[in-house]
């Protein structure tokens, strides 16, 4: 990794034919569409090098001047978590009393979901991404982006 961040890494275009570009949206497309927000999850442990490779993974999403202008904070305590639920559930309370318009919870009525996120004390693992306004060098001081 260089002082700035990882290493450029030079694209190299892949020149795909009509056909081919067609297969492959259509096959892309109909991987994503089999996404789901879910709020079940799994109690079974997951190792810290899976949470570590999705993480690195995460980060390699392009940005601008590939700052990556996000950090990641990975949370696995059981009091922390319990924690960040208590604060989720209240910020997802005032939404559904208030912030979300009557479509949205209607919409959202037949999902049987409400403010209450259990999950977060069940999974293993809760990982938090926030806008990163700033680095700081070797030193612990804040840089000038």
């Amino acid at each position: 990794m260089s002082e700035n961040g990882p290493p450029f890494v030079k694209c190299t275009p892949v020149s795909l034919t009509e056909q081919e570009s067609l297969e492959k949206s259509l096959s892309f497309y109909h991987l994503m569409d089999k996404r789901r927000s879910v709020r079940q999850f799994s109690n079974k442990p997951v190792s810290n090098k899976i949470i570590e490779n999705n993480i690195l993974t995460a980060s390699s999403a392009p940005s601008g001047g590939h700052k990556q202008p996000w950090t990641f904070c990975v949370v696995s305590s059981a009091e922390l978590k319990s924690k960040i639920r208590g604060l989720a559930e209240n910020e997802e309370k005032i939404s559904y009393e208030g912030r979300m318009s009557d479509s949205w919870i209607r919409d959202l009525e037949p999902l049987r979901t409400n403010w209450v996120k259990e999950f977060i004390d069940i999974a293993p693992w809760v990982i938090i991404v926030m806008k990163k306004a700033y680095d700081f060098d070797e030193n612990g001081d804040k840089l000038n982006n």
